[in-house]
């Protein structure tokens, strides 16, 4: 699935890019029900770092790709070489959170990140992902997932 835009050298860089994405979304919805909503297994621990990989090795190719064509062409997406490069960084970010060396003090530091809210500037998209993430987490912990505001 991850490679499939490549095996047949047919396909533009956006079009290429927009498969990765929609690879990149399914893994995190798969992502989503073996790793925060059930306890992971080792064959499924496997997989992910093996896909986790895969995308990562993936979205950086593609990020050669579209410096050499000049960047990625208007899309109706609006997805830019700005959102891939992102999407790299995110999972490698999953990558060293679930297989890197994070530390205990970094991990207490995100998990209060998360509860008490991201400090950047919210869009309704990462209002929406944060609050899911948050009863992700929650739910995962066996707490409640009461907005710290709406205590007090």
């Amino acid at each position: 699935m991850i490679d499939f835009n490549t095996r047949e050298k047919r396909f533009g860089v956006l079009t290429e890019t927009l498969s990765w994405a929609a690879s990149v979304a399914f893994f995190r919805r798969a992502e989503t029900e073996t790793h925060y909503l059930a306890e992971p297994t080792t064959l499924d621990q496997r997989y992910h770092k093996t896909l986790l990989a895969a995308l990562i090795a993936e979205g950086e190719r593609l990020l050669s790709r579209i410096q050499q064509a000049g960047g990625l062409p208007d899309n109706l997406d609006g997805i830019k070489a700005a959102d891939v490069d992102a999407m790299v960084e995110e999972l490698r970010n999953t990558h060293s959170q679930w297989y890197g060396g994070m530390t205990a003090e970094r991990r207490a530091e995100i998990l209060q990140e998360v509860e008490k809210g991201f400090a950047a500037p919210a869009t309704p998209w990462t209002k929406k992902d944060s609050e899911r993430v948050r009863q992700l987490i929650a739910k995962r912990a066996g707490r409640s997932t009461t907005p710290v505001a709406a205590l007090g």
